[in-house]
């Protein structure tokens, strides 16, 4: 009961404050300044931009085959319904509690199902070290045109080497744990001892530092298909940096575009950017990658792993 209402309690918070502010940055914005406008080259980058969507779908749906191979093998096919159950779950929970709910119901064994938590966390971890290590690698190489100062671009190469070190070293200090008893419960029993294995981490590492980079150009295509007056090599550079900060702040997914997207309106005009217009292109690219393919899983959802979730709560 206790849990439920902090969530609810950071759940509005979160939103209190970004209607607020997304309030007192629209009161100085002149919305007729966005003048987005149908360009000639307009349809290739919008089909660009599906492609990317496709792909982005697709390479989460092989992170995700990689990962459940640790207890079974699926198809490609499986493994993207698995993700659109996933996130149709974590759409309407706090904080995408759901997703695990949803790794949970699409186990066939019962015994598979206790390991949810823990293809969850092999589901994010490599997602959210990507993320740190293709934004420390853009301000290393980068630092001249990002006027980065030498101690700046020193702190980027240490956040990069220690992400590399922590990541590999995560399934050792993991089962550290499987010994261990939670609650009168043996870990053991959550735990896969031993996995995933080093070549599973690295491609899953690869697969999702890919993602990111399309989910990043999927914002700029739809910059380039309707202002790409606003868009520059520079600014492209800028995108991994917004997402980066994005993941970091608690969130929930069906509030996205007005937490995050206040958020962009304060980034992108920090460094002098159409703050705007990348809020709107932000919006688009959540409203695909996310909203869309979620309410597609929820109506996937069968009334047998519904009652799944109902057993498990009993």
């Amino acid at each position: 009961m206790v849990s439920k209402r902090l969530f609810w309690i950071l759940k509005l918070s979160l939103l209190a404050l970004a209607v607020f502010f997304l309030r007192q940055k629209l009161s100085h914005l002149d919305l007729q300044e966005l003048n987005w406008q149908w360009q000639s080259n307009s349809p290739i980058y919008l089909a660009s931009f599906l492609t990317l969507w496709l792909l982005n779908l697709g390479f989460d749906a092989l992170a995700w085959q990689a990962i459940q191979s640790i207890l079974k093998p699926i198809t490609l096919g499986t493994a993207l319904i698995h993700n659109l159950k996933s996130y149709g779950l974590a759409f309407i929970t706090p904080a995408n509690s759901g997703e695990i709910a949803g790794r949970y119901i699409v186990q066939e064994a019962s015994e598979h199902r206790k390991k949810a938590l823990f293809l969850t966390f092999w589901n994010h971890a490599p997602k959210l070290t990507a993320k740190i290590l293709v934004c420390s690698l853009i301000l290393i190489i980068l630092s001249p045109s990002y006027q980065v100062t030498p101690l700046g671009s020193f702190i980027a190469a240490l956040i990069f080497l220690a992400s590399v070190f922590t990541y590999l070293r995560l399934e050792k200090i993991i089962n550290l744990f499987y010994e261990k008893k939670l609650w009168n419960r043996p870990l053991s029993a959550y735990i896969i001892k031993g996995e995933p294995r080093l070549g599973l981490r690295l491609k899953l590492l690869l697969i999702n530092a890919l993602r990111f980079l399309i989910f990043s150009a999927q914002l700029a295509l739809i910059l380039f298909a309707f202002k790409p007056e606003v868009i520059s090599l520079e600014l492209f550079w800028t995108i991994p940096l917004f997402y980066l900060l994005s993941s970091l702040i608690p969130s929930y997914a069906g509030l996205d575009f007005i937490i995050k997207g206040t958020l962009a309106l304060y980034f992108f005009e920090l460094i002098e950017a159409d703050a705007l217009s990348f809020t709107l292109a932000s919006t688009v690219v959540w409203f695909f990658n996310w909203a869309l393919p979620s309410l597609v899983g929820i109506s996937s959802l069968k009334r047998s792993e519904m009652e799944k979730l109902r057993k498990r709560k009993n």
